[in-house]
């Protein structure tokens, strides 16, 4: 009793600071998103100024300018073409309000896909770890020597409920065991593992649905930004009536931007859940011949009489 309460203390623990570590991620996501969208209007009040700048003129410039003869006025030098940078910031600071909503949540899918697999890695890694550990001291016979790590394995927790029901079943005063008490003990073990196993199976598949869920909804987030964004390079169309590509190519930028975060949280979220979707089928397999492996062990003790 005393190692099973253990045991859930350390799963209660682990479940929390799981949560925290998620919780830290988006939080760091929407801390980097807060400082972006503060630049992005610092950025646009300074715009004005530096307009109005160079339209104000001195009054003795303009009157300058209006006593020089035409004669003596050369024909202005071509003025250089002023390439500027349109990256993937600038598509940001210029997208609508509700198109940067759009990356900011596609960020934080990836930020959460991200952190899934690291979670992931981490107990898949150990619980196959711990199960060889078991599974070998099983084949020795000599799963006791493991003592208190029994509880870290899932194999461990199941041989645990086994030995339970064995030892249940040598309690009864019975004289002779009858084939039908045999059957029934056997029965009782497969379905107590069974349930062992399936909590099991259930905790190492937690956050696989978000992974599901983000890997198929995550295309569509960032195609809803996209004609979003379209709808108001066309608006932008009809203000400014004009069609010509300076105006309507920024607005279409943005707009592929929201698809393009889409599939880069999507694409991950999909790779990452069919491998460990393929894990936990190994999972299932290794915990199914262990059980019928056990079944036949402790058949075995039945017929030898220990």
């Amino acid at each position: 009793m005393q190692n099973r309460s253990y045991s859930l203390t350390a799963t209660r623990w682990q479940q929390r600071l799981r949560a925290l570590s998620l919780l830290v991620l988006l939080g760091a996501g929407g801390t980097s998103a807060g400082l972006v969208l503060a630049q992005a209007e610092a950025d646009g009040s300074q715009a004005p100024a530096a307009a109005a700048a160079p339209a104000a003129a001195p009054a003795s410039e303009a009157t300058t300018s209006a006593a020089v003869s035409p004669a003596s006025v050369t024909a202005p030098a071509p003025a250089a073409v002023e390439h500027t940078s349109f990256g993937v910031k600038e598509m940001y600071l210029q997208a609508d309000p509700l198109v940067k909503s759009v990356m900011i949540l596609l960020v934080f899918c990836s930020l959460l896909t991200w952190a899934v697999l690291l979670e992931k890695i981490f107990v898949f890694g150990r619980a196959r770890r711990r199960n060889a550990r078991f599974l070998k001291a099983f084949r020795a016979g000599q799963p006791e020597q493991l003592g208190d790590q029994l509880e870290h394995s899932a194999m461990g927790r199941m041989w645990q409920v086994a030995q339970g029901e064995l030892r249940h079943f040598r309690s009864l005063n019975v004289e002779k065991d009858e084939p039908d008490r045999i059957n029934r003990l056997l029965q009782r073990i497969a379905l107590t593992a069974g349930i062992v196993q399936e909590r099991d199976l259930a905790r190492m598949g937690s956050m696989m649905g978000v992974l599901a869920t983000i890997g198929a909804t995550a295309p569509f987030i960032g195609l809803f930004g996209t004609v979003w964004g379209i709808l108001n390079s066309f608006a932008s169309i009809a203000t400014l009536k004009s069609a010509s590509l300076a105006v309507v190519a920024p607005g279409i930028a943005e707009a592929l931007l929201a698809t393009a975060l889409g599939l880069f949280a999507a694409i991950p979220a999909v790779m990452i859940f069919n491998k460990f979707a393929r894990d936990i089928n190994g999972f299932v397999g290794a915990l199914d011949n262990f059980s019928a492996e056990m079944i036949a062990s402790v058949s075995r003790q039945l017929d030898e009489g220990r």
